[in-house]
């Protein structure tokens, strides 16, 4: 799984991709917020703890005039190459979510390569 990188949307704007760190907590409750949701911290937490063996997680961030935002955060089971996570503003990152799929499913292939 990747570890840092940048992905361009067909907006022309580049995103972060990185995993999660312990700050991120209050970037996904701002995301989940903005998005409508009520956001327990607890879940939060939740979402982004994963045993890397096993799953995969990556946030996606975006540089604003405010600084950088968590605009996406996205889960993967390897044992199945299931996507059990897709959280994105697309209002502020117009097709990350598309992207950020292709990127998560494309993860076990390039793990069992390794």
């Amino acid at each position: 799984m990747l570890i840092d990188t940048h992905i361009t949307l067909a907006s022309g704007d580049r995103v972060r991709l990185r995993l999660p760190q312990g700050r991120e907590t209050a970037g996904v409750g701002a995301l989940l917020l903005r998005l409508g949701l009520d956001p327990d911290d607890f879940d939060v937490r939740r979402l982004l703890r994963f045993d890397p063996r096993r799953r995969a997680v990556v946030c996606a961030t975006l540089w604003t005039v405010d600084g950088e935002i968590l605009v996406g955060v996205g889960g993967l089971t390897y044992l199945d190459g299931h996507v059990d996570l897709l959280v994105t503003d697309e209002v502020l990152a117009p097709g990350l979510a598309e992207a950020l799929h292709g990127i998560l499913t494309a993860a076990p292939s390039a793990r069992r390569a390794a």
